[in-house]
């Protein structure tokens, strides 16, 4: 009997090679794919691309909130974005809810604190990952000038006395004698015309008064007899 070896047949040693090579082809090119379809999604993961205040940065005014800005839209599930900014005892100055807009995030905190503050987020990226890190920046002590003015500002803010005295709108100022002074003179004339001729009527009517007793006296002793006519003609010659 002959034995037919691979080498008498070429042919049928190639065709066995190629059977064992295509299944291994086969589970590379799986592999590859399975790579690539993980590696894709994981590439298209939005990231941070900014800050304010910057990470690491240092700043001399409160800041009254902080910005996030991402590489793609943030989903706007406020369940799925958080904010924590952290002061330095720990405690979280965040305040209220976070406000989305497009790539942006904002977020309010409270007002007046120093220090250094550790900004922790967590975001859904616009492929539905979420994302998240966290980063430190700092408010420096500020400096409160003190009140006490220059000579030249307490110069300028002192204001000009305005002039009362030298008033020519005629509106009287404050301490200033008004217009009813230059009447005084007049009243007083006329105050005196009044008690002169008061007095005057006064005497008028005790003149008058007494020469009607005279005559009454004149007309009883004319009654009387002659004599106490004489002698009341010669007390009253008029």
């Amino acid at each position: 009997m002959t034995t037919v070896t691979d080498h008498e047949h070429p042919h049928r040693s190639g065709s066995w090679r190629r059977v064992l090579l295509l299944p291994a082809l086969t589970a590379l090119l799986l592999a590859a794919g399975l790579l690539f379809a993980t590696a894709a999604p994981a590439a298209a993961h939005d990231e941070i691309v900014s800050s304010s205040p910057e990470a690491g940065s240092t700043v001399s005014v409160v800041p009254g909130e902080i910005s996030l800005t991402f590489s793609g839209e943030i989903l706007t599930d406020f369940s799925a974005v958080i904010i924590e900014v952290v002061a330095a005892d720990g405690q979280n100055i965040a305040s209220g809810d976070p406000v989305i807009d497009g790539t942006t995030v904002t977020q309010a905190v409270q007002p007046g604190r120093t220090g250094v503050f550790t900004v922790r987020w967590r975001v859904v990226s616009s492929d539905g990952h979420p994302i998240s890190n966290e980063y430190q920046y700092t408010v420096e002590a500020i400096t409160v000038p003190t009140s006490a003015p220059t000579p030249e500002a307490t110069e300028e803010q002192t204001p000009d006395p305005s002039p009362t005295s030298t008033d020519t709108t005629g509106n009287p100022g404050h301490g200033e004698p008004s217009g009813g002074g230059e009447l005084l003179p007049i009243l007083t004339v006329a105050s005196g015309v009044i008690v002169l001729g008061g007095a005057l009527v006064v005497v008028l009517m005790v003149a008058r008064e007494r020469r009607r007793r005279d005559r009454a006296a004149a007309a009883a002793a004319a009654a009387d007899g002659g004599p106490a006519d004489d002698q009341q003609q010669k007390e009253n010659p008029s």
